[in-house]
């Protein structure tokens, strides 16, 4: 019984050692963040080379937002479904695309673009279409489907 209870406490402290554990942000990167992203949950923290990156959601949205160590915003990347998309890149993707799903889409925004990578399918073939704000559309990747994703 010893044994098994001493392979336990060992097994708990190896597992809590591998945890890795939160970076620490700096005050500036978290004054800018919760200025920004006031009502974001579950948020995670990542420390890269010279910045940082939290992973966080906003109502149903999945949100990665980079800071540099002075805590500007570099660049935020949001994922979700078509119904957030901007009326009128939905408009014109229904347009040009018809028949084909709004799988998920890429939202990036630095501090000089805004790009939305939106991924397609239909029942033979995904595809990549990229956007900017002004529904300019451009197909970027086209690629059969296995039997595996239908």
């Amino acid at each position: 019984m010893k044994k098994i209870l001493y392979i336990a406490v060992l097994l708990a402290g190896l597992s809590a050692q591998a945890e890795p554990t939160p970076p620490e942000v700096s005050e500036k990167v978290l004054k800018a963040f919760q200025e920004t992203f006031a009502n974001a949950r579950d948020v995670n923290w990542k420390e890269l080379d010279h910045s940082y990156e939290a992973n966080f959601k906003m109502q149903e949205i999945q949100v990665r937002a980079s800071y540099d160590a002075d805590g500007n915003l570099v660049e935020t990347l949001r994922y979700y479904g078509e119904n957030n998309l901007p009326p009128n890149i939905l408009a014109k993707l229904k347009k040009k695309y018809n028949g084909k799903e709004i799988y998920g889409v890429t939202e990036l925004t630095t501090e000089t673009e805004v790009s939305y990578n939106i991924i397609l399918r239909d029942e033979k073939n995904w595809y990549t279409v990229k956007s900017d704000p002004y529904a300019t559309l451009q197909l970027v990747d086209k690629f059969k489907r296995s039997e595996n994703d239908r």
